[in-house]
């Protein structure tokens, strides 16, 4: 496992648990350097005036919040710093709440939480979350930032999941209700029955991101590759003629 990007404790009641988090999810983008293309020397982006171009350093530079076209509130880096959260290494639960409470829209990003000694402690309280099937609304402070998150049991281990803010989650939009075609509801449930199956993460990759490794690689050696852009099938007719080539295709890929 990859190291620990913080330390904390978790806190239940008036007990302690010491308990350190990884991120459960990692960042498998491309990402490239800027070169300049006929030296090859990498290249950097500076901070530049727009009225003369002329570079600002960075202790003359402010951040202003725009009123309006014509008017900001210029801050100061201390006045900022000054509305940042105390730093604390606790993890206060506030509440238990059932799952069903809160909708996708409000979870963010997720990590592990695994025990930094008191390991029995560490487990009763994952066992006591299993039993309860409740989740915990808690709040730290990571990295001067207060973050609010959803605390959970999974697979024999806790995880946090941070939480959208409410000023974040928009409404749904209003759906008005229409008459359903008979014909395409009946094509509905076999299709449905045609695709399921269980779960594999794995038969769902970044297309993109893989032909763009294959290239590199292809470049590394020396070699060239056809670039070719996806295809995709268009679907033609109405709903009803589209669930039934879905259904078509569903089962010959079935048979293969």
């Amino acid at each position: 496992m990859a190291r620990a990007i913080w330390k904390g404790r978790l806190l239940i009641g008036e007990r302690e648990l010491a308990v350190k988090m990884y991120s459960a999810i990692q960042d498998r983008t491309v990402h490239f350097r800027l070169l300049d293309k006929e030296s090859r020397s990498p290249v950097k982006q500076r901070i530049v005036r727009k009225t003369d171009g002329k570079e600002v350093q960075k202790d003359e530079r402010r951040k202003a919040y725009a009123l309006d076209p014509e008017r900001a509130v210029m801050l100061a880096p201390d006045e900022l710093e000054e509305l940042e959260p105390e730093t604390s290494r606790d993890i206060e639960p506030s509440r238990f709440v059932p799952p069903g409470l809160l909708g996708e829209q409000w979870y963010d990003r997720p990590y592990y939480l695994v025990p930094d000694g008191d390991e029995k402690s560490y487990f009763a309280l994952v066992e006591a979350l299993e039993q309860s099937e409740m989740l915990g609304i808690a709040r730290w402070v990571m990295r001067r930032k207060r973050y609010l998150g959803a605390l959970t049991a999974l697979d024999g281990q806790l995880m946090m999941v941070t939480l959208r803010r409410a000023e974040q989650v928009i409404e749904a939009p209003e759906v008005k209700s229409a008459p359903v075609n008979e014909k395409e509801l009946k094509l509905v449930e076999p299709l449905l029955e045609e695709i399921s199956g269980d779960f594999d993460p794995r038969l769902w990759q970044d297309e993109y991101q893989e032909r763009v490794r294959k290239l590199i690689e292809a470049k590394a050696r020396g070699k060239k590759i056809e670039l070719r852009a996806p295809k995709r099938k268009q679907a033609s007719g109405g709903l009803a003629d589209q669930l039934r080539q879905s259904l078509d295709s569903a089962k010959e890929r079935r048979v293969a």
